[in-house]
């Protein structure tokens, strides 16, 4: 029986990619098959708007006076069936309440001699969302730009701090490893969502009639993030360093995050796991990298007692776009009545609030508990280090009392 139950799983996974590429033919091959130009509607409370259904590839005249029943929704107003007429036919759909993403769909046909439909209804949809209002509408556009521009220059004042003090000391090796390695899993899977035709197939089938999980900016926010980090690496390596260095319990973590990986590369290759369920496992590095990676850095920061060599604009942007996330999902729940978003998916709102939370942490040590820290390389003047002229006014009225410039020598940090 183990090696029945065997060869059934076995069949199985054969199957799978099978039936991907009949899935995707049948798209390209279909008779009679009904379509929708307007996959994506949006209207106000009140407001119309017309949706068009078109039969392709049509094989008998006679489909030309077919009935189409439509689902109905309490959200929306609409016909309960349209007539065909050459080939189209118009649907006009008025806001009832808001709601996201109602979908309004062909039910079944009629046609005259017929007892069963004889048309493709398969993308016979569209999904529309009813809103409150449209300068509502425009300022979440507004806020979700805004967040996007902070979060992708957050990267920079740490890079043209490093740059301007030919130094990275003050920076934590550990934060910036796990860094790289996160955006790398996210770059990942952001590429292979967005390009690779086969996991957008197979998240096809298994969520028909969702909307893409990945947008182009996606994409281009994580490899400019992955980039980014990689250029602060090698500073890194040609810029002056104190004694930093990754620690072993990173190294650890790093190494099951990579074995993580690679398991589930070997599993995905054995046909144990789809392609999908792999790029899904990227994320979940992403994941477990954006829960501890703050943490290094915090306490190297209270460890020197100084966040001397640790950007503040870095985390001001990071603040400001992680924020203006949450607000930004907060007028959408607004606009549309549905705060799903919020216990739906509680890992995304739960990591937004980690990295609001530690850079809320930064801005104490940077501003509260350590805003006159004397440490080397202090000379860069503006809101990332603390103003070096009042140190050396302090030193120079202290006469011949040097002891009071001993503060500046350097601070040895053992990791």
């Amino acid at each position: 029986m183990v090696r029945d139950e065997g060869e059934r799983m076995k069949h199985a996974r054969m199957k799978l990619p099978v039936s991907i590429l009949l899935f995707s033919v049948s798209q390209i091959l279909a008779f009679n098959n009904v379509i929708v130009t307007q996959k994506e509607v949006e209207i106000g409370v009140g407001e119309t708007a017309s949706i068009t259904f078109h039969i392709k590839n049509h094989t008998s005249s006679t489909l030309n006076q077919t009935r189409i029943q439509l689902s109905q929704s309490p959200y929306i107003t609409n016909p309960d069936v349209v007539l065909v007429d050459n080939w189209w036919a118009n649907v006009t759909v008025t806001g009832e309440r808001p709601v996201a993403g109602e979908i309004l769909e062909a039910l079944n046909c009629t046609t005259d001699g017929e007892d069963v439909c004889s048309l493709d209804l398969h993308d016979a949809y569209s999904r529309i969302t009813v809103i409150r209002s449209h300068w509502l509408a425009i300022l979440i556009q507004i806020v979700g730009w805004t967040y996007f521009a902070a979060w992708s220059v957050s990267f920079y004042p740490q890079m043209y701090l490093n740059f301007k003090r030919k130094s990275v000391v003050g920076l934590n090796f550990d934060f910036l490893s796990l860094n790289l390695v996160g955006f790398g899993a996210y770059a990942m899977f952001n590429l292979l969502m967005y390009y690779n035709s086969h996991v957008k197939s197979i998240y096809s089938m298994e969520n028909p009639r969702s909307p893409p999980p990945v947008l182009l900016n996606d994409v281009v926010f994580a490899v400019h993030a992955f980039l980014a980090c990689f250029v602060t690496i090698l500073q890194c390596i040609f810029y002056e360093r104190d004694q930093q260095r990754v620690s072993t319990k990173c190294i650890i973590l790093i190494i099951g995050l990579v074995s993580f990986g690679f398991v589930s590369v070997v599993v995905t290759v054995l046909n144990k796991i789809t392609i999908l369920d792999f790029v899904v496992s990227l994320s979940y590095i992403k994941m477990a990298v954006t829960c501890c990676k703050y943490f290094p850095q915090a306490y190297f920061n209270y460890q020197r007692k100084s966040t001397v060599g640790w950007s503040i604009g870095n985390i001001l942007l990071d603040f400001t776009g992680g924020s203006l996330d949450i607000l930004q999902m907060v007028l959408q729940a607004i606009n549309v009545n549905d705060w799903s978003a919020f216990y739906a998916n509680p890992v995304k709102f739960g990591l937004g609030f980690v990295s609001i939370f530690f850079d809320i942490i930064f801005m104490i040590q940077h501003y509260a508990l350590y805003p006159d820290a004397e440490v080397p390389h202090n000379e860069y003047h503006g809101v990332d280090n603390p103003d070096p002229d009042s140190i050396v006014r302090d030193a120079e009225h202290g006469g011949a009392d040097n002891e009071s410039m001993e503060s500046t020598d350097p601070i040895i940090v053992h990791d």
